[in-house]
């Protein structure tokens, strides 16, 4: 799961303040939570072209 640090904080687990990484630890995580030093961060949506309704990545391919 992404996290962002809210505040910097360190011991088993580490982070500065605006850092976003993946961790799957999911007592860490709970304990970060409910500390108030971390939140979870969303899923990007892929975002669609609107005309083709393909997504960006996709449409920016090379066909040969």
């Amino acid at each position: 799961m992404k996290i962002k640090a809210l505040e910097s904080f360190s011991g088993a687990f580490s982070m500065y303040k605006g850092e976003i990484c993946d961790c799957e630890n999911k007592e860490v995580i709970e304990d970060l939570f409910q500390a108030g030093y971390i939140e979870k961060v969303k899923p990007e949506k892929q975002e669609r072209d609107v005309k083709s309704g393909e997504s960006k990545r996709s449409s920016s391919k090379q066909h040969r």
